[in-house]
């Protein structure tokens, strides 16, 4: 007479297929806290793209000449802007303008850095055939300059530069 094999698994069998499944299950656990943080962080950009477009649309509808108006301490930066918040180099956004209906507009700062661009191309030519503002002795009196938002999240060190080019009439 044959004997007959038992049916199940043994308990080293057992064994090896839960310590299998609880790496799975460590591995999986432990990916959570980056896919928050990249959640995290998308939000953030999404929010420093919308506000620092809002920023220099504002700058824009002002008609600011960059060299002069977004200057500290400017009459600009002091009675059309928002003023330092605690941090000290930053500004709170306030509703208005393009902002009314962002959430959490709170969690949320800006400063702006204005740096004129040097070099050749510092100083806007005409082109042939065009005129372009100068002075009495003929030369551009445009002036190129880099306008940096710097949108940051309170509380953090996260935050994102835009740059754009704007003229300054400045002399």
């Amino acid at each position: 007479m044959r004997r007959r094999q038992p049916h199940g698994l043994t308990l080293l069998e057992v064994m090896l297929a839960l310590f299998i499944f609880v790496v799975g299950i460590v591995g999986v656990l432990a990916a959570i806290p980056t896919g928050v943080r990249s959640a995290e962080q998308v939000i953030l950009q999404d929010a420093s793209i919308h506000l620092a477009h809002s920023k220099f649309a504002q700058f824009r509808r002002d008609r600011v000449d960059p060299l002069v108006d977004l200057i500290s301490g400017s009459a600009y930066m002091t009675n059309k802007q928002e003023p330092l918040n605690s941090s000290g180099d930053c500004r709170d956004f306030k509703l208005g303008f393009d902002v009314d209906n962002f959430d959490d507009i709170q969690r949320y700062e800006w400063k702006v850095e204005v740096k004129p661009v040097k070099g050749k191309d510092a100083g806007i030519a005409a082109a042939p055939g065009h005129l372009a503002p100068s002075d009495t002795a003929g030369t551009a009196m445009m002036q190129l300059a880099s306008v940096q938002v710097t949108v940051r999240q309170k509380g953090t060190d996260d935050e994102f530069t835009f740059t754009q080019y704007m003229f300054s009439y400045g002399n």
